[in-house]
């Protein structure tokens, strides 16, 4: 939607690189000054001088990104949603659009906030500006599509949602609470790939189709092994260990005084913190998945940790496929009726997401393929035991796979393990 025309006079500028740079200022002064203490502190030999020139290259890679994007600019006139870097204009106009709001997430420690602008029809997802926006996404309404731009907008949402109320109130669907891992990733390899030549509809069907090899199969195939992502994270762990272990040791000398020995053992302190938190949340991590293996056979998906084992049989579902990225595969089980989300040893595969196929429901089980090239035997299996629900492999955006609603799951299952309480007579 490049254009070539101007926003109106009276319009609304939300200077958005500009605010983006100032945001970012602290944390690289931060960086940067910790880089210099560090290095003062190298060239008088009481420390090494590796972990100051890391901290100084983050803090220049920060600010060389967000002082190349300063100059970015959005604008908000009669005629529709503007984006803007130097003389290179684009143009989202409001008759073009279904809705528009801002969807949000609190995390743990931070929250995001994004501008939603969802199309009437079909959008360039490869437009030289606005590509890095698109998204495909679950829709909050059956009349809302599930392309749409997506804007990281940080902190400055309400000077978005004044704009929006003002400028499109009729478009205007509100703020949406959502997961904190909607944001999703740009579709950097479909950009890629469409550019490279393969355009058209015929050649976007193509590119979301993923292609699986024909192989030769037992009576039995292997879906999932947990093994396999539990000695992924114990190996990341110990790096980070040994990571951490060298580093105190590098900053805190034997015999340190003054403000930069203060500076050092508060550096070494930070990463001892940092790292002790990420091995929390990798040992909880393999709690849940140590053990766990996921096959499929004649009768059904088979799960099994710790002793326990639960089928899905082929004959509970609507619908078996495939979905992946270039890094994830996932098999896709459809039910026929409604999943009871909470069970022992289903509830980590649950998944509440719009479907790719019309007709499928909302909820269903998503299970990782590990080692990924099961992927050929898994199809092998489903086209084998369901051909009938078998509906292909597609491909589809980065961050699609979601996560388990694990604090959901925890305050139903405690809801539903406190007592009745009997109204006294």
């Amino acid at each position: 939607m490049i254009s070539s025309g101007r926003p109106d006079e009276d319009a609304t500028v939300v200077r958005y690189g500009k605010r983006q740079l100032l945001q970012v200022l602290p944390f690289v002064v931060v960086l940067i000054g910790s880089s210099a203490m560090g290095l003062w502190s190298a060239v008088h030999g009481t420390a090494s001088s590796w972990m100051a020139l890391l901290l100084g290259i983050m803090g220049v890679t920060l600010l060389v990104s967000a002082w190349r994007a300063r100059r970015w600019i959005t604008v908000f006139d009669s005629t529709g949603f503007w984006w803007m870097r130097g003389k290179e204009i684009a143009l989202i106009r409001w008759d073009s659009l279904a809705g528009a709001g801002i969807y949000w997430a609190r995390g743990s420690k931070s929250v995001v906030f994004t501008v939603e602008l969802c199309p009437k029809g079909e959008i360039d997802r490869d437009d030289p500006l606005l590509w890095k926006f698109v998204r495909d996404t679950d829709p909050i309404r059956p009349d809302l599509p599930r392309l749409r731009y997506r804007i990281d907008v940080r902190g400055s949402d309400k000077l978005y949602e004044k704009a929006l109320r003002q400028w499109a109130p009729d478009l205007w669907f509100g703020r949406k609470e959502q997961p904190y891992s909607y944001p999703g990733q740009q579709d950097r390899q479909g950009h890629r790939d469409r550019l490279a030549g393969r355009t058209g509809p015929a050649a976007d069907a193509a590119s979301d189709a993923l292609v699986l090899d024909t192989v030769e199969i037992g009576d039995s195939v292997v879906v999932h092994r947990g093994g396999v992502l539990v000695r992924r994270r114990l190996a990341a762990a110990s790096v980070m260990v040994a990571a951490c272990a060298w580093a105190a040791w590098a900053l805190v000398p034997e015999h340190g005084h003054g403000v930069g020995a203060v500076v050092r053992d508060g550096l070494a302190a930070a990463l001892v913190l940092l790292t002790s938190w990420a091995l929390v949340t990798i040992a909880r991590g393999v709690g849940y998945i140590w053990n766990q293996r996921v096959t499929m056979d004649a009768a059904g998906v088979h799960v099994s940790r710790r002793g326990r084992s639960a089928t899905v049989p082929w004959e509970s579902l609507t619908g078996v496929g495939i979905h992946g990225t270039s890094a994830l595969h996932t098999l896709e089980l459809c039910p026929k009726d409604e999943i009871d989300r909470d069970d022992p040893m289903l509830w980590i595969f649950v998944r509440d997401s719009e479907p790719a196929q019309p007709g499928r429901p909302r909820l269903r089980h998503r299970v990782s393929v590990r080692p990924g090239s099961a992927r050929h035997a898994v199809a092998a299996g489903c086209r084998r035991w369901a051909p009938d629900l078998w509906f292909g492999a597609q491909r589809m955006p980065p961050g699609y796979e979601g996560t388990p609603d694990v604090k959901g799951h925890r305050r139903r299952t405690r809801e539903a393990a406190a007592p009745a309480v009997t109204p006294a007579q």
